[in-house]
Order: C-alpha cells, then structure tokens, then sequence
C-alpha cells in the first residue's frame, strides 16, 4: 500500500480515462446532487481530505477495511450516495473461503461521529489503474481526517484477509478450496517427491538457516512432463500443502495482458511467502518469439527488484520450446523436475487408490495394472470412469464390487486411443522409469 500518488493525479486519470461516457448529462446531474448533499451536511468552510491508494485488485480488500474501520471507530453512516450513479454500486466481496459481504465498492458515504462529519467517496476501480477512497471535512478537522485514513490503511495491511490462503489471480482476487489432503494422495517416487518439497515448502520452512548460508529466499521449479502426469496436481497439493503460505494461482489467459505478470509479483510479494503456480508456460515462454510477456517474467524472476520468499513453480509440457534464458538459468528455474509415465508399482498404487472410490476386484486391477505400461495416471483414471459409465447404461444395480472382464477393460482402452495407435496426447516413447531432475550447462 501507498499514498504518494495524490488526489489530484487520481482526479486526473479518472478524467483522462472516462471519456465522453464518463461525464454524461446524467452523471453531471448526480455530481452536482451530490455537491449540494455534501455541502449541507459538511456545512461552509474550507476542507481538508486524505486519499488512501491501493493496487487495483486491492480494491474489495480497501472496501472492508473501511468498514472494519467505521465500525471500530464508532462512525455512523448517514447517507449512503452514487458516485457515477444515482444510485451506489455494492457487490458481494469475497472475503474468505465461502464467506461474503455485500459491501459498497463505487459510492459516497456521509458519515459522523460526536460533532466530526465526514465524507468518504469510493472511486470506481474500472476507471483507474489504482483503488483509491478520499475522506474529506472541513480543515479544522485536518488532523482527525488524515487519522481516518490512516486507520483504514493500517486495516487493510495488517488484516489482510488475503495473506496465507490459497487464491486465484486474474487481476481479480478470489479464494480457492483445496483439499487438505492432497498431497498425501501424490503417486511420485519417493525420491522425487522428496526433491519436489525439498525445494518448494520445506525451502520457505527453512529459510532462517538457509540465510544464514547466503542462499537467496526465491526459488524456481519448473516440472516438465506430458498430459496427464500430474504435473498441476503436484502443485496444487503443494499448495495446500504449505499452511500459512500463500498460495496464487496465475490465469493462463491474463499472462499476455500488460502488466499482469508484474502485479502478480507484485501481489506475491506483499503477501509472502507465498508460491506462485504458472500452468502451461511455454503459452509466454517460447523460445521462437521474444514478446513482451516473457520479458515481463524474465524481469521478476531474476530482476533488479529481488523478491523474498516466493517460491515460483510453472509447468511445461515442451521443454524444447523454453526459451533457455528461463530452463537453463539458475535463479530463474533453478531446477527442472520431469515428471514420468508411471512404473509398473506406481501404476498398482494409483489403480488401489481408485478402488477405494471405484471397487474394483482384484483380478480387474491385476488386469489394468499389466495393460497400462506406458500410460499416464490421467489415462488410466479415464479408463476405469470409462468401464464404469458403460456398466451404468447398460445396468440399473450399483455393485459392491466392479469386475470388469478383460475385453471389457480392453474395450475401454481402445477407446481413448488415437486412431494412429498412440494414446491420445503422445507421440514419444514411454519412460517407465523413475523421474529426472534435469539442468543442462
């Protein structure tokens, strides 16, 4: 949070950005309504007010802290006015994990506390590239108005309900449910998963020792694997994984607009530690073009702006197009982890792990275990769901049991087969070994 940028330099931007839109007749009208209102209940005198700045996808957070505020404080709100409108904007902020508040995000508070009146006008973030609320009342009230905002600033930094949780970032801020137990159901080589914490939670556990050895508090990973392998699963487990850590996970779409990647830096870091989640990098990081969402990412992994405890995890599923500046760079993604189609014991273990939801009898999971070698565990899981909706059709019981016959489990892998022969999503040889870690000099 800031408030370098003044009054003034909002006003400006409000105006240079609404266009003829923005000052229609009936907007006119309502300012002027609304200057009257306000100069009734604020009474003749020269004024004083305060601007409280925030990022722009701050903008819901800053509404509550004003509240929070109002309500600490003792303030009463009198009049509630449009700002644009001849009516104020409210909307349901998102405050926690399935918990809202119908809070108003573009309007003009009249409020009072013993003989203090005050407005407070709540910009609309549409209009600006910041979240901004001015309080204003007359100048001899200068002191009390600069507290006011002071206090609703203080709010929203030190109670920001965003910090530790687990969110999705798209210029807009919102909650995301995981399951806690997420990373326990990881099917990986103990040795591979072991390397994934290693250098991901156990890496911001540690950082008060690893400082004292000069290791920098950020760190990249970048997991490198074909569809299905699990590559965004391990993620988000690590995400819920990692209790009091923020968690973000950037939106595919908004990596090419401007400035996205740096305000998701830029919100990282106000709430670290914290992982930033990139699915799919190779959508900015082609080698083949240098375009400005690349550079964007270049800058804030391994910038002049050095971020603390940030751990950035992206996934690929062609490492032959990254461009090298990021898979061959310590300090950007300083380890690159691929992830494998499973081994014959990790195909047993996923196929009992899908029996305890789906039972299936020994033979049928014997079965799946030998005619899966070289599919990935996504395949494999879409073979049994496959079984099962045909057993749905063409029967109304509910088994305590599937046993499935071999043609049938046959049957259902032909089924997600390309028509060329290799499964769906894959033209390469199957690696039926364990996980690499790979750094090439």
């Amino acid at each position: 949070m800031n408030r370098d940028e003044s009054f003034e330099d909002i006003m400006a931007e409000l105006n240079s950005q609404g266009g003829d839109d923005e000052f229609s007749p009936d907007m006119h009208q309502q300012r002027t309504r609304n200057n009257t209102i306000i100069s009734n209940f604020l009474g003749e005198g020269e004024r004083e007010n305060a601007v409280v700045i925030a990022p722009r996808y701050y903008n819901e957070l800053l509404t509550w802290a004003l509240h929070r505020y109002l309500e600490a404080e003792g303030w009463k709100v009198i009049h509630v006015l449009g700002y644009r409108y001849s009516e104020p904007v409210y909307a349901d902020v998102n405050t926690d994990y399935d918990q809202y508040e119908n809070l108003p995000i573009e309007a003009c508070l009249l409020v009072e506390k013993g003989d203090s009146r005050f407005t407070i006008t709540i910009y609309p973030v549409e209009t600006s590239s910041v979240a901004a609320i001015k309080v204003e009342g007359l100048a001899p009230k200068k002191e009390e108005i600069h507290q006011f905002a002071r206090g609703v600033e203080s709010i929203s930094e030190k109670q920001n309900f965003y910090r530790g949780k687990k969110l999705k970032f798209d210029g807009r801020i919102r909650f995301l449910h995981l399951p806690s137990n997420l990373w326990e159901s990881i099917i990986l080589p103990p040795d591979l998963k072991a390397d994934v914490q290693a250098n991901t939670i156990d890496f911001l556990a540690n950082q008060g020792r690893l400082a004292r050895y000069g290791i920098p508090s950020k760190r990249g990973i970048l997991l490198v694997g074909e569809p299905g392998t699990g590559k965004t699963l391990v993620c988000k487990a690590l995400m819920a994984q990692s209790t009091g850590v923020t968690g973000i996970i950037a939106n595919a779409e908004a990596l090419v607009c401007m400035g996205y990647i740096s305000n998701l830096y830029e919100l990282a870091q106000d709430l670290s530690p914290c992982i930033v989640f990139i699915e799919d990098i190779d959508l900015i990081a082609d080698e083949r073009r240098r375009w400005v969402p690349l550079l964007s990412l270049l800058s804030e992994l391994d910038g002049v702006e050095e971020h603390e405890q940030i751990i950035t995890i992206a996934t690929t599923n062609h490492l032959e197009i990254i461009d090298k500046a990021l898979s061959q760079r310590p300090s950007r993604f300083d380890r690159v982890i691929e992830l494998p189609r499973p081994a014959i014991e990790y195909r047993r273990e996923f196929i009992s792990s899908l029996s305890g939801k789906i039972p299936m009898d020994e033979g049928t999971q014997r079965y799946l275990v030998d005619r899966t070698e070289g599919f990935t565990l996504a395949q494999i899981q879409e073979i049994v769901y496959t079984m099962v909706i045909e057993y749905s059709q063409n029967n109304h019981d509910d088994p305590e049991q599937f046993s499935f016959s071999e043609e049938e489990v046959t049957s259902a892998i032909s089924r997600i087969n390309g028509r060329n022969g290799h499964r769906l999503g894959f033209n390469t040889p199957a690696n039926h070994g364990y996980a690499r870690t790979m750094r090439e000099n």
